[in-house]
């Protein structure tokens, strides 16, 4: 069984998920960091795993994540999300463990230990490769082998720059939650229908009901402006 370190990549909380600026303040970074804790207790969950690096600009979010199995590397102010990805990576590698590396979304509130084991398991198939986010034009996770190249290529448009560089897309019916990425209300509550991760189920329960309900009646809605928040 390949040992994988896992790269998540977290913003200023004050800067993250402008996207649900409709939403009051204290209650968008609610739901930020419960996202983040579920997605946390998720990898930390999965057997593949060794180690999970959070790379971040933000002293709070130690405090905010800080448990076991985690480390941090400090990203500089000029690191975009892709340098600050591979400056995690390089961090993994630099420790000389020989694990395969990959990246992951911290917006991820319906993610579970079993539908990372199964894409991961996709590093017996090939060096490099990626999970699409359940719209179809973004990202939500990136591996490579241990001697593989890392090259994370998130941004506007990131599935066809992953499937340029050479990457195997990986598509499963089972891999919903890993897919339903959240950066809209709409988001939410499509995550909300296949299932939430118990921090991020507390802060929908107690503070979204209304809304969330509304939005689970709507088809989801295709994103028409750039992914700010990949």
């Amino acid at each position: 069984m390949t040992g994988w370190s896992v790269v998540v990549p977290l913003k200023r909380l004050t800067q993250a998920k402008t996207r649900l600026s409709a939403l009051p303040v204290p209650l968008r970074q609610a739901l930020v960091v419960a996202m983040a804790r579920d997605v946390r207790d998720a990898v930390l969950s999965c057997r593949d795993v060794k180690e999970v690096v959070i790379v971040t600009r933000d002293p709070l979010w130690r405090s905010l994540m800080g448990v076991r199995g985690l480390r941090f590397v400090a990203e500089a102010p000029t690191d975009s999300l892709n340098d600050a990805l591979r400056r995690g990576s390089a961090a993994c590698r630099g420790a000389s463990r020989g694990w395969a590396v990959a990246a992951l979304t911290a917006d991820l509130p319906a993610l579970t230990p079993a539908e990372l084991h199964l894409a991961l398991a996709h590093v017996d198939v090939a060096p490099t490769f990626f999970v699409p986010d359940a719209q179809g034009d973004g990202t939500t996770l990136v591996a490579a082998r241990s001697h593989a190249e890392f090259r994370p290529l998130y941004g506007v448009g990131s599935r066809a720059r992953h499937l340029e560089a050479g990457a195997l897309e990986v598509l499963r019916p089972e891999l919903t939650g890993l897919r339903q990425d959240v950066d809209t209300v709409e988001d939410l509550a499509l995550a909300r229908t296949l299932r939430l991760g118990e921090r991020t189920r507390v802060v929908v329960s107690h503070l979204l009901p209304e809304k969330v309900g509304r939005a689970g009646n709507c088809h989801a809605r295709r994103r028409t402006h750039p992914r700010a928040d990949e």
